[in-house]
């Protein structure tokens, strides 16, 4: 089988499909968790199903399966396919996908030789392209992948975590303009003479949007039995600049590394996986006081 073929389960039916909603919601109240860190649980055999929270509650459809739809049918990255979206109540919502056997690659990045974990770097590299082969059409806002209007971008990279969604905007020049705005309020917290000329920067928006996972880091990969990288959890997702993925890797990695987990060569590959937008990354150290202290 050829690394970009897909498995053949990923056609066959669920064995949830003749299940009703409701009784999906009933089985997911006592379901085993799938791993103590994620609000993913075990639906059954061969499904799992996760609650998510829609920051835009006014709206019917679930950006992440969205993309993990598109995905799913337009590239050959293997992703969970999404059986059912079901809205809960209020701002709830989940989603019912096939259930992938493996571990996570966050689990057995440390006994991988250098040699796989460049092979890790490659497939990945592979993927991010494919991903920047599926464009945003000229009237299409950036943000998350939604049938209705422009969603609230949920981008905890930029933003930080207090409040980690923005917008929503009605186009690619808006979203520039927002970034633009910050930026000459983090100059100016900062103390930037008038004629400083990193206040002649601006957002970088020379590149049409892609679709961007804006979350690919060692625990959302899992490593499938047949060795395949899985990307799984789509929920910042949408069409943003290139160069956020670049961004998301970088600031994700600062996060495990806070948090104790830190995984060896993993920040040489990020250049290499989503291109070395080295001067962007310098443009958004420059103005994040501004983006995080926003309200």
């Amino acid at each position: 089988m050829k690394p970009s073929q897909k498995p053949k389960i990923s056609f066959e039916p669920s064995d949830i499909d003749d299940l009703e909603d409701d009784e999906i919601l009933e089985l997911y109240q006592d379901a085993p968790e799938v791993h103590p860190d994620y609000s993913v649980k075990r639906l059954s055999p061969r499904t799992v199903i996760k609650a998510s929270v829609d920051v835009d509650v006014d709206m019917s459809d679930a950006p992440d399966a969205n993309a993990s739809n598109l995905v799913f049918a337009e590239t050959d990255i293997p992703v969970p396919r999404i059986r059912r979206v079901i809205r809960g109540q209020e701002d709830t919502y989940f989603v019912v996908q096939d259930y992938i056997e493996g571990s996570l690659l966050a689990d057995v990045w440390s006994t991988y030789s250098i040699w796989r974990k460049l092979g890790v770097a490659f497939t990945l590299r592979r993927y991010v392209r494919q991903l920047r082969q599926l464009k945003a059409s000229p009237t299409t806002p950036p943000g998350p992948l939604s049938a209705h209007e422009p969603r609230s971008c949920i981008l905890p990279p930029f933003f930080g975590p207090s409040r980690s969604e923005r917008g929503p905007f009605a186009s690619y020049a808006d979203f520039a303009s927002f970034f633009n705005k910050w930026a000459r309020e983090a100059y100016d917290m900062q103390r930037y003479p008038i004629n400083h000329p990193i206040r002649d920067t601006r957002f970088d928006d020379s590149e049409a949007l892609v679709l961007t996972h804006q979350d690919i880091n060692p625990r959302n990969i899992i490593v499938g039995t047949d060795n395949r990288l899985w990307l799984i959890d789509w929920e910042w997702s949408g069409y943003y600049p290139p160069w956020f993925e670049y961004i998301g890797m970088v600031k994700q990695l600062k996060i495990e590394e806070e948090h104790n987990s830190y995984h060896e060569y993993w920040n040489l590959m990020i250049p290499f996986v989503c291109g070395p937008y080295f001067e962007q990354e310098k443009w958004c150290s420059a103005v994040e006081i501004g983006l995080i202290s926003s309200v």
